[in-house]
């Protein structure tokens, strides 16, 4: 007989089988010998018998045989023979089983709940249990409000069909407007994994939809800010990051052309991606862009930027018409008087940097999906938490969190304006003692506070609008997206088309932007129109096909190259981008931190 090796299996230390076939341990022994002694009429159920050295398998099988028993199936690998014995574990028949050489522990078969966290809330302050309890969403759940019928445009890396975003109503995939659209196997999912964890946080959901009071009670399952709320995805950023401004400002424009299209109801735009533009937020482009969506009726939440008191907030969240949030570290308590701005979160700056956040949101090691495989998830293994979770701090988190509260308190009064809504988070915040307004804003977010608050009336900011008319290059403040070591500069975008910022702006806010075929700024960005196109178009939602045949374990992306020279039916032009793979590098190395405004993930 082998020597067998222990294994840690699970929190019970076991042994594997490794003996004779799988075959030769079921073959049933001479039935004369069955069922000698015992109760034929005793109920068979399940057992487990779990195995180690000296185990004599056909001694073993004539023994559960011999007292009427059957074997089910043997698990070799698991160390273990599951068998159905007469009375169970706690019969006679299971004590003759027990004495057998080689049997070192028999129990009963349970149906058991797979714990989907893997962890234990309380050992997370960043869990969403706690993050929920703390900000007051857990009061809007238990009062019926979960976030239903209110969709939140998530502009990002896009998503992946993780547990807690399967729910095939769960996200409508919009256009991918990334580098990687020209990959089938890459195309609209997440290899960044930035964006799935972003999208977990504002609505993710591990369970059947169900009552506030259940997901307020479930500690054990995945619940984001807003369970019911829905995920309008338009992929962005690709496995390393790496986004053109251009690409942004056409994913915003796409929105708000698109916010009712096909029973849509977009209501918030989340937008944890920012740079330190030079020129001011009037003219600047991708801050006009995101006013746009905010006039046209969308609460666009911004991320004020992962740099501290240095420099003031990122664009276009410096844009004062949109909400601006920072992040807070709750230092693991439920009571707010220790909570505190985190270091990393931007404060006001000088001169027209001026402005700060309206307020602060925990952002501070928040638990949330990940997506393994994604460039993230293999880079910082240190952030692994439970069954696929991530922790990670920054102004991302941050905005998330807000955008989900967004959702909730729409969905108890659809009738707020952008405007409205702003002016209730920020009286309702709660002032946090030790920090100053240029960090905090109006305070932390208070979403129960806010639930009892009775909004204000007409709310016009004494504000003046802005036009866009400034630079495309000021706007990407020294991030390039590079091909063949040549860097994406000037007033053009990623199709190499001339920039008008004046004419481009004045389209955005007739909602013209973009054609019915798939053209953006005179190229065609998305192929054969999106009517035709019945996995992008976002009237579709997750039905499965779209993620069949995708695989997350393992599976990596950081050496994924596209040779194809077309951008779906559109050839790529100029004499610098005709061709060449794409890594999609940037000329920056720290896109994680400094645009997608997520400072550390462990």
């Amino acid at each position: 007989m082998p020597r067998l090796p222990r294994l840690l299996w699970g929190a019970v230390v076991t042994v594997a089988l490794a003996t004779a076939p799988a075959a030769a341990v079921a073959a049933p022994p001479p039935a004369s010998t069955a069922g000698r002694a015992f109760d034929a009429a005793a109920p068979l159920l399940r057992c487990i018998v779990g195995l180690g050295r000296g185990v004599d398998p056909q001694a073993l099988l004539a023994a559960v045989h011999g007292v009427g028993g059957r074997v089910v199936s043997v698990e070799a690998a698991l160390g273990l023979l599951v068998v159905d014995l007469p009375g169970g574990a706690a019969g006679p028949a299971a004590a003759v089983v027990r004495r057998q050489s080689g049997v070192e522990r028999l129990s009963p078969d349970r149906s058991l709940r797979a714990t989907s966290l893997g962890f234990a809330p309380s050992t997370q302050p960043g869990a969403m249990p706690n993050v929920t309890r703390i900000t007051g969403a857990q009061a809007l759940w238990r009062a019926g409000y979960t976030g239903s019928g209110v969709d939140v445009a998530l502009l990002d890396s896009g998503v992946a069909p993780v547990p807690s975003l399967s729910d095939p109503a769960k996200v409508v995939v919009g256009p991918d407007l990334s580098f990687e659209s020209q990959d089938p196997d890459l195309r609209y999912l997440d290899t960044f994994g930035h964006g799935t964890h972003m999208g977990s946080i504002i609505a993710g959901r591990e369970t059947p939809v169900t009552s506030g009071g259940q997901y307020a009670a479930d500690s054990g399952d995945f619940v984001g800010m807003a369970p019911d709320a829905r995920l309008v995805s338009v992929k962005l950023a690709d496995h390393d990051g790496a986004v053109d401004v251009s690409q942004v400002i056409a994913g915003i424009d796409w929105v708000v052309q698109n916010r009712t299209t096909n029973g849509m109801n977009i209501r918030v735009l989340n937008l944890s991606y920012g740079t330190q533009s030079p020129q001011s937020w009037q003219s600047d482009p991708l801050s006009w862009a995101a006013e746009v969506a905010w006039h046209k009726g969308i609460v666009v939440v911004a991320s004020v930027g992962n740099d501290g008191s240095d420099g003031g907030l990122s664009n276009p969240a410096y844009n004062p018409w949109i909400l601006a949030v920072g992040a807070s570290d709750t230092n693991g308590t439920d009571d707010r008087g220790d909570d505190e701005v985190a270091a990393y979160s931007a404060r006001s700056g000088s001169g027209w940097r001026s402005r700060g956040p309206d307020l602060v949101a925990p952002g501070d090691k928040i638990v949330a999906a990940g997506v393994p495989g994604s460039n993230i998830y293999i880079t910082y293994p240190e952030a692994h938490v439970g069954n696929g979770f991530l922790r990670g701090s920054g102004t991302s988190q941050a905005t998330a969190v807000v955008s989900g509260g967004v959702a909730l308190l729409l969905q108890q009064r659809p009738w707020m304006t952008p405007d409205q809504v702003k002016d209730l988070l920020k009286r309702s915040a709660t002032r946090l003692p030790d920090e100053t307004w240029a960090s905090q804003g109006s305070g932390e977010l208070d979403l129960a506070k806010a639930m009892a608050t009775v909004p204000s009336g007409l709310v016009i900011p004494s504000l003046p609008w802005g036009n866009g008319s400034g630079s495309l290059e000021s706007a990407r403040n020294g991030f390039h997206v590079t091909m063949d070591g040549i860097d994406l500069t000037g007033e053009q975008d990623i199709m190499t088309q001339a920039w008008n910022s004046s004419l481009l702006g004045a389209l955005a806010l007739g909602l013209t932007a973009w054609g019915a075929d798939g053209v953006f700024n005179g190229a065609q960005w998305v192929g054969g129109g999106f009517v035709a196109d019945t996995t992008s178009w976002a009237g579709k939602t997750w039905s499965g096909k779209t993620w069949s045949g995708k695989t997350w374990t393992g599976k990596t992306w950081s050496g994924k190259t596209w040779t194809g020279k077309t951008w779906t039916s559109a050839v790529w032009t100029g004499k610098t981008w005709t061709t060449a793979s794409w890594p999609s590098l940037t000329t920056s190395t720290n896109l994680s931190v400094s645009l997608w405004s997520s400072v550390s993930w462990r």
